[in-house]
């Protein structure tokens, strides 16, 4: 009798020990084999020049994270010289970033003014080559480099603060913030400026501003502000021209590479958004040792990234591009010795109809990650497996309960009848 009932509590205590078991093993998995690296951050490493160390009116630019893992080191390289740009290398533990600094500065000489010590086993550019400006009279949203309603802003041609007092660097990440000078009444309203903010983090995660792009020690995250631009139509609308380049082999770069959209039943980080799109490089996608690019198709329209505040962006595919690169960090990199078919181009434009074009806010943000190896796929937080776990485990469990309680309670029932049947004799 004293067993019968104290089954109930004897099977609560099981069922609640299977749940801590399932959620201790779950944060376990999520937790297993986690790249994590060590972060160091320079800006103009071992440059001399007075232009470098804030001594002259025209700042120059460029910040070098070395981020340092058991076998490899990723060298993250962000600078606003020239065309702004984003280049990423994986080398050895040896490897040294080495710069010529008087070439790097010289239009004519910059080809192979940056190198390293040993040779990369991969690496990775992306240019910012143009801000396009477009009149969407039919206020769709789409972009039209080919009509008379949109032309180019130059990037070379402006002007940019002194980067210095925008860096932070922490075990847990570094970044830098690039921004225009405000003074340029041609492209800026008063105040206004285009801003992109860079940071590589230790290890894995998600980013803590909308659309919470997930990042891994492997890659960087791009925050693109245009704020306060000069609108020249009373539909402007505005859009990104990326310049892509990689160190894929030649029988690679043959192969074409292509924006893919993947969907997914989750929004948990992203309200709204069951989509993301991806661009790998040959090398990525059929070895997982290249380079590629990850963002969500919205951007923001003010400065706290909201639901309320955001609209869609688009992109317009990947086209190979025979121009040369532009005067940047990765013109100086890449020498002209690679193929054309490693320049890739595409353009990323801000805004969809109905949306009051830029005019309404005067302000648009998105968000990219640059990386290398496999994009991380999406999935489900741990929170959210935990639910489902406790939601579909909990009933299951109760289930058995209740079975085991049954069967005891029919088994010892017997037992009591055939002791009263026996007394009776």
């Amino acid at each position: 009798m004293f067993f019968q009932k104290s089954l109930p509590l004897v099977t609560s205590k099981l069922a609640l020990l299977v749940l801590l078991v399932l959620v201790s093993r779950t944060v376990g998995l999520g937790n297993k084999g986690k790249l994590t690296r060590k972060l160091n951050m320079t800006l103009n490493p071992n440059c001399s020049l007075p232009e470098c160390k804030g001594e002259t009116d025209t700042f120059i630019n460029l910040v070098h994270v070395a981020a340092e893992g058991d076998s490899d080191v990723l060298h993250y390289l962000w600078s606003s010289i020239g065309a702004p740009s984003v280049l990423i290398a994986c080398t050895s533990l040896n490897s040294t970033l080495e710069i010529d600094w008087n070439n790097l500065l010289n239009k004519s000489r910059v080809e192979g003014s940056i190198h390293f010590s040993e040779k990369p086993y991969y690496s990775l550019g992306l240019v910012l080559a143009k801000i396009w400006q477009f009149n969407d009279t039919e206020d769709v949203g789409k972009l039209d480099i080919g009509s008379n309603k949109s032309f180019p802003l130059p990037l070379m041609e402006m002007q940019w603060e002194n980067i210095n007092r925008t860096m932070h660097c922490s075990n847990d990440h570094c970044s830098a913030v690039f921004l225009t000078l405000s003074n340029d009444r041609k492209y800026f309203l008063p105040n206004g400026s285009f801003s992109f903010e860079v940071t590589a983090h230790s290890h894995d995660g998600r980013s803590n501003i909308l659309p919470h792009l997930e990042h891994t020690a492997n890659s960087s995250q791009l925050n693109i502000v245009l704020n306060g631009m000069n609108s020249v139509f009373n539909g402007s609308r505005f859009a990104l021209e990326f310049i892509l380049i990689g160190s894929d082999t030649i029988a690679e770069e043959e192969s074409d590479i292509e924006i893919e959209c993947q969907k997914s039943i989750d929004d948990e980080y992203t309200p709204g958004i069951f989509e993301k799109d991806v661009l790998m490089t040959p090398a990525s996608y059929f070895t997982g040792s290249g380079g590629y690019l990850q963002w969500k198709p919205v951007c923001y329209t003010k400065d706290e990234r909201t639901i309320a505040h955001s609209t869609e962006s688009y992109s317009y595919g990947v086209k190979k591009t025979n121009s040369s690169l532009p005067f940047s960090i990765t013109k100086a990199f890449f020498n002209s010795s690679l193929s054309i078919n490693s320049l890739s181009a595409f353009n990323i434009s801000f805004g969809s109809g109905g949306d009051g074009f830029y005019l309404k806010t005067n302000y648009t943000s998105w968000s990219m990650t640059v990386g290398y190896g496999k994009p991380p796929s999406e999935m489900f937080s741990i929170m959210i497996i935990l639910i489902i776990s406790i939601g579909l485990g909990t009933p299951l469990i109760l289930m058995v309960v209740w079975g085991v309680n049954f069967c005891v309670k029919k088994f010892t029932r017997k037992q009591d009848d055939l002791l009263l049947s026996s007394d009776g004799r």
